[in-house]
């Protein structure tokens, strides 16, 4: 009987060390994932596929922006394999996104200067554009999304002109020749002489040429009138200029195609 019980209690036994083995095992499997540590074959597929990427991102066929390119290669070179060719796939890729960044920064730079440009030239208006055509390129330069605050601060001039021209439809011409003088007199004054300048080629617009005829009369009784010596639009606008005031009103003036060929001022 006693040795039946010896025997029982000898399975038990060897029993309980099987499932602590077992168990064991287990721990160590276990032990060996949460370390973080890869097995040979992990640790080459890993390495395949970071060639992989960067590879493309060296080739130039990745489509990954840019930003996400340059996480990808920092990302693989944190993990730290230690593999000589794959080092050396991450300093190329580095050098090739560097390119690419400033590549990316001159067409931005070439785009922005271009920009500058239109929008100036939309300021003087010297093609004469309706304010329709004008909102046109704005809405163009806007899509752009650029970004800088000089273009910004060109658009919000040139939408004030565009603002400006469609309010001019309703304000008599005689009514937008005198603010054009007085404008022209005062900014010169204030020593604001890009003002100067557009208000002073927006009003050239509203003649037929550079060179149309301005008569000042010096006196008139009856059907006589005096006039001072004959000058032309052009000039006018830079005696205003430099003489910083606007010592004269508008009298009469002749169209000639809906635009002015000839003024009339007469001192006030």
């Amino acid at each position: 009987m006693s040795g039946i019980v010896k025997k029982i209690r000898s399975l038990q036994w060897q029993h309980f060390v099987f499932i602590m083995l077992i168990a064991g095992v287990a721990m160590i499997s276990d032990g060996c994932k949460t370390s973080g540590k890869l097995s040979k074959k992990e640790r080459k597929a890993q390495i395949e596929n970071a060639k992989k990427e960067l590879s493309a991102i060296i080739n130039g066929t990745s489509t990954k922006s840019l930003e996400a390119q340059e996480r990808t290669v920092n990302e693989i070179a944190g993990k730290n394999y230690k593999d000589p060719e794959l080092d050396k796939m991450i300093v190329e890729a580095r050098q090739v996104l560097k390119k690419a960044f400033a590549e990316r920064d001159k067409q931005k730079q070439e785009k922005i200067d271009a920009a500058k440009a239109q929008l100036l030239d939309m300021l003087l208006n010297q093609d004469n554009k309706s304010a329709d055509e004008l909102e046109a390129e704005l809405a163009k330069i806007k899509a752009m999304n650029l970004n800088d605050k000089e273009v910004n601060d060109l658009i919000a001039r040139v939408e004030q002109k565009i603002a400006g021209m469609r309010s001019k439809k309703n304000v008599p011409l005689k009514t937008q020749l005198e603010n054009s003088f007085q404008g022209i007199a005062d900014a010169a004054k204030a020593g604001n002489m890009s003002q100067v300048s557009a208000l002073t080629q927006s009003t050239l617009q509203l003649f037929t040429s550079d060179d149309a005829t301005v008569l000042i009369i010096i006196s008139r009784e009856g059907s006589l009138v005096d006039y001072d010596k004959p000058t032309t639009i052009k000039r006018y606008l830079e005696f205003i200029r430099d003489q910083k005031a606007n010592r004269n009103a508008v009298d009469n003036y002749l169209l000639e195609g809906g635009k002015i060929k000839e003024l009339d001022l007469i001192k006030k």
